[in-house]
């Protein structure tokens, strides 16, 4: 063992070495007093900091530095003095102005001085921030993957290279009705979307082996809901590689495009049904025009060429009126008017001119033409050639009319038989019969205008009461809106207008020259006909005692036809109003 003396002489020896060994470390190394400045420098200092010893001596450290402490300064000197040591980060700004940082251990001596031992940590923390930096960049893109890959629009999967998928969006899972177990860790085309099909399953099966060898893989393939229901899908694997080029993992990928498909096959359709109507359109003996609403031609069929001698070269592009007689202008005007309202016309009878200058007469059928946003753009027109047909009516009216004149002839016999029959005791009753079997023939012969469909209510009454319509005074006013009546309700309506006029002529308002008559009728919409005879400026009536035979005879016919017929003497003269179904 060392003798106590060589001990002293050997610790005296390293206490010697100790400012030595201290100024050559390469760490910064400082001493300096609480209450006084700087005392010791070393190189490592000088190389951090850039001061030289003679330019840090004597100065405060934390001055010299502009030191940043993480608590105060004075905190930590307390902590000094009780504890004897202090730790922590500081930062310092150099003598070129460059920041530092170090991580500071500090030791009081006995002497009260500070020794002060730095290691420059900039570069650790300048990478530590980036490190960090790069962790919150590498979140932030997993989350935006994560967000597009559950959020995307499409089917999307990740699968390793001996075909298990190993995740799978939201999408395609929760839109198909699947949960992920029944998905995930399962081998690609054994999972249900593909439990439809064994020939769906082979080409998945296809489909990974030729990812995995670095091919893409894309088809138009049928997949399946978990409620059973097929929809149609534009799937793809994509092979995944990593910067040398080696597959990593595949990507499954697909589009439903059962929507799509179903659209397709309407347009298909569509299609085959326009060819088939262009068809109809092409063959059809009636001339089929389409024009704009200015009266251009835009289309002409050859039924159009046969009836009208244009080519569709000649007529499609000039106006419409190149086949309507100068006559008829206003009524091409008028068809255009009605079309841009929305309105159709069918079978209206008019009169065209072919290229030769010969008119032929044709029905006329024309409807608005829509866009695909619902507005009119034009009108589409069937023109039929109605010549023959004209004549065929011209030569039944011919026939009609001899008809007429037989049964007036018939009339007029049976006319002069009750003349005869009766003529020698009551020539009221005769004037009365001659009448009512005249006012029949007068309906009649509107049956035969109208071919025996019936007759229109003005008319009839127009016939009843032309003496009095004549009149230069006009006592009589009628109104009505037009109505066809059956031939059954004409002859009622035309026997009571024939007796209410002859009631008038004898006794009530057309008896005197002041008098007056009203006749007005309405229709319902449910067909209720109202007709209403309102008498004025006649005598002074009185409400008859007994029932006349023309009011009996009103009452009966109307009665007979489900109808009402109302009576009401005024005392300004008679109403007479008149139900029943027309």
């Amino acid at each position: 063992m060392e003798e106590p003396a060589a001990q002293s002489t050997a610790h005296s020896a390293r206490a010697e070495r100790m400012p030595d060994l201290l100024a050559l470390s390469y760490e910064p190394i400082l001493a300096w007093r609480i209450d006084g400045g700087i005392e010791l420098w070393n190189a490592g200092a000088e190389r951090l900091y850039g001061f030289r010893p003679e330019d840090a001596l004597g100065r405060v450290s934390h001055t010299l530095l502009q030191t940043r402490f993480p608590i105060e300064l004075a905190r930590l000197i307390s902590q000094l003095e009780v504890s004897r040591r202090w730790s922590g980060e500081l930062r310092h700004i150099c003598k070129d102005g460059r920041e530092v940082i170090v991580d500071s251990r500090m030791q009081l001596l006995d002497d009260g001085t500070v020794l002060e031992v730095n290691r420059d940590v900039t570069e650790i923390k300048a990478l530590a921030a980036r490190q960090a930096n790069l962790m919150q960049e590498l979140k932030a893109a997993a989350a935006k993957f994560e967000g597009l890959f559950n959020q995307s629009g499409i089917f999307a999967g990740i699968m390793d290279l001996q075909g298990y998928l190993r995740d799978a969006n939201n999408l395609s899972v929760d839109r198909c009705g699947y949960t992920r177990e029944q998905v995930l860790d399962r081998l690609f085309w054994e999972t249900p979307w593909w439990r439809g099909s064994e020939e769906t399953k082979t080409r998945i099966r296809l489909a990974t082996e030729q990812a995995t060898a670095g091919l893409v893989f894309r088809e138009e393939l049928p997949y399946w809901w978990a409620d059973g229901r097929e929809r149609m899908m534009d799937f793809a694997i994509h092979p995944i590689r990593d910067q040398s080029g080696s597959v990593i993992f595949l990507h499954p990928s697909g589009i439903d495009i059962t929507e799509r498909k179903q659209a397709e096959m309407a347009l298909r359709e569509s299609e085959q049904s326009l060819r088939w109507i262009a068809s109809v359109v092409e063959s059809s003996d009636d001339a089929i025009v389409s024009k704009s609403l200015e009266g251009i031609i835009s289309s002409w069929n050859r039924g159009a060429e046969r009836l009208f001698q244009y080519t569709a070269e000649e007529a499609i592009g000039r106006p419409i009126t190149l086949i309507i007689p100068q006559d008829r202008f206003e009524e091409e005007r008028a068809i255009l008017n009605r079309i841009r309202q929305g309105e159709s016309i069918e079978h209206f009878e008019t009169v065209r001119q072919r290229k030769d200058g010969g008119l032929i007469s044709v029905s006329l059928t024309v409807s608005p033409v829509k866009n695909a946003e619902g507005k009119i753009v034009g009108a589409s027109k069937i023109a039929r050639d109605i010549t023959e047909q004209k004549r065929n009516r011209e030569h039944i009216g011919v026939l009609a009319r001899e008809a007429e004149h037989r049964s007036k002839n018939v009339l007029s016999n049976v006319q002069a038989i009750i003349n005869l029959s009766q003529s020698d005791t009551v020539d009221a009753l005769k004037d009365v019969i001659s009448g009512r079997i005249q006012a029949m023939s007068n309906v009649h012969s509107l049956f035969v205008e109208a071919r025996w469909i019936g007759a229109e209510i003005s008319a009839i009454v127009r016939q009843e009461l032309g003496p009095y319509l004549d009149d230069k005074e006009a006592r009589v006013d009628i109104e009505g809106p037009e109505v066809l009546l059956a031939p059954d309700v004409a002859q009622a309506i035309a026997v009571t207008v024939h007796e209410l006029a002859t009631n008038a002529s004898k006794y009530g308002a057309l008896s005197e020259a002041k008098g007056r008559i009203r006749l007005a009728w309405s229709r319902g919409t449910d067909g209720q006909l109202t007709l209403r005879w309102t008498e004025s400026g006649g005598p002074a009536v009185k409400v008859p005692e007994r029932q006349g035979f023309g009011t009996r005879l009103i009452e009966g016919t109307i009665s007979q036809l489900g109808g009402k017929a109302h009576f009401d003497w005024h005392s300004d003269g008679l109403v007479c109003e008149i139900a029943l179904r027309a």
